[in-house]
């Protein structure tokens, strides 16, 4: 008789990245679902991205710009993976079409959760000014079919830290929008579309409003990386290098790399 398969997976090693300057609790938050052989590395941009928020598309193409170069440096370190947390995912296509290892990102690991466990999702956004990049991300990554709607609780990116605005004030406006997106809008499902402001409700357990579940991406995301780390380990495939994702020549990268770094001396 042919004996169980038993699958034993040695540690991993993961790098949990806020693209911008500032932390919060992000790190203390993935190390609560993570799997006791995972060790998480956190850390920020504030030596090359020195704000603390992304909110602008500008400042979203520079923040890109750190985000691949420490990926791609991670993979030399030894890292497994790169888990991206920001909700406005940047640098995750960039990183991906030049990395080897798996690089995750909180927006679009939340929308597919989402999109899995709920027919109708909103996203809870920081302000008018980003619910645009919300809708762009569903259309991109497949599930704008079940957005129900994109509300924001009027707060920016900027002021959502702790020593700047009440966690509480921000649960009570999260709460508040959140009934509108399920009585106005039909929502099975809350998306948070901000790691900074999703942190106050997974301190405080707020995981539901009306029955309805809360996501916080910043939980789905890292342990949507370590899941891919793990299928990577299984000679299961992680990323489709056909069309889209095919990664470019290595000296043409290196070029550009070299390049970038004379440019900022």
């Amino acid at each position: 008789m042919a004996r169980p398969l038993c699958l034993v997976f040695p540690f991993m090693k993961i790098l949990v990245l806020n693209p911008f300057a500032g932390t919060t609790r992000e790190a203390e938050h993935c190390r609560s679902v993570a799997r006791p052989d995972t060790e998480i590395v956190f850390e920020n941009t504030a030596d090359v991205y020195p704000l603390n928020y992304v909110t602008y598309i500008y400042y979203r193409h520079h923040c890109a710009s750190a985000v691949v170069e420490r990926v791609l440096r991670a993979q030399d370190e030894g890292f497994d993976a790169v888990f991206i947390c920001c909700c406005y995912d940047p640098g995750l296509a960039e990183a991906r079409e030049v990395a080897d290892i798996p690089v995750t990102a909180a927006f679009e690991a939340g929308a597919h959760y989402v999109n899995a466990i709920s027919q109708r999702y909103s996203v809870i956004a920081t302000e008018d000014k980003t619910v645009h990049c919300y809708r762009e991300l569903a259309q991109l990554y497949g599930t704008d079919s079940k957005l129900a709607s994109v509300r924001h609780i009027n707060l920016s990116a900027r002021e959502s830290y702790p020593d700047k605005t009440r966690p509480a004030l921000m649960l009570k406006r999260t709460m508040e929008v959140a009934r509108r997106c399920i009585e106005d809008d039909g929502a099975e499902a809350i998306l948070m579309g901000c790691t900074l402001q999703s942190s106050p409700l997974t301190i405080a357990h707020k995981r539901e409003v009306m029955g309805v579940p809360i996501i916080d991406p910043v939980l789905i995301g890292f342990k949507t990386t370590e899941f891919m780390v793990e299928a990577k380990k299984l000679g299961l495939p992680t990323l489709s290098r056909f069309g889209t994702w095919q990664k470019p020549p290595a000296n043409e990268v290196a070029q550009l790399r070299a390049t970038l770094k004379k440019n900022k001396r």
